[in-house]
């Protein structure tokens, strides 16, 4: 731990600049030449003032000097514990500045670990992260929606079955009509020696026909 060490700076008075060192437990500031810091002028009591070290810092006491002892302006009644910056001044004249430097820890710097000449085996492994992949959850894809389209019949011509026994039928019956029709003019005509429908027994159903006037 480095010791504090304090000093005085005369900033008025008869030698401005003038650093005396507080280097013992106590100090007595006077006009008297038996004091430790010795101030020679008219304002400045003979034994004027005194400094006592406890722990780290000193304190400054009056003693009962005619023009009294100041800090920062005010008029010193009882013991005070000085700081760094502060300015004493003795009677109306001689002025001073409490200057130093604190005791300080001593600070002791580890050197690095020298990697170079650790065994491997002696460095611990970095764990091993494992790799677990994400979950992919798949979802179907939403279907397009399709219109409702009513499926229509076929456009089919439903054919109605023919009779052919009917067809066969009215055949015959045209076919028959004709073959009358045909027979009945060959029988009326004058180059026929039997024609004439007048001496026939069929001249009463086909008189009203005409085939026969």
């Amino acid at each position: 731990m480095a010791k504090a060490q304090y000093r005085l700076i005369v900033r008025q008075g008869p030698n401005p600049g003038q650093i005396f060192e507080l280097n013992k437990n106590e100090i007595s500031i006077g006009r008297d030449i038996a004091n430790d810091f010795v101030i020679n002028d008219a304002e400045v009591s003979r034994k004027h003032a005194r400094l006592i070290l406890e722990g780290d810092r000193y304190k400054i006491e009056d003693l009962n000097s005619t023009n009294g002892t100041y800090i920062d302006g005010q008029r010193l009644i009882g013991p005070h514990l000085m700081s760094i910056g502060e300015i004493i001044l003795f009677g109306d004249n001689v002025g001073v500045v409490y200057d130093g430097e604190p005791a300080t820890s001593d600070i002791t710097v580890q050197s690095p670990v020298d990697l170079g000449n650790t065994p491997v085996s002696a460095i611990p492994a970095p764990p091993e992260e494992s790799y677990m992949p994400p979950k992919v959850t798949m979802y179907p894809l939403p279907q397009a929606a399709t219109p409702d389209i009513e499926a229509e019949p076929p456009n089919e011509t439903v054919k109605k079955p023919v009779n052919t026994w009917l067809l066969a039928g009215c055949g015959c019956l045209v076919v028959i009509l004709l073959l009358l029709i045909a027979a009945f003019v060959f029988i009326d005509q004058p180059w026929n020696p039997g024609g004439g429908l007048y001496c026939t027994r069929l001249y009463f159903i086909f008189g009203p026909l005409g085939y026969c006037p």
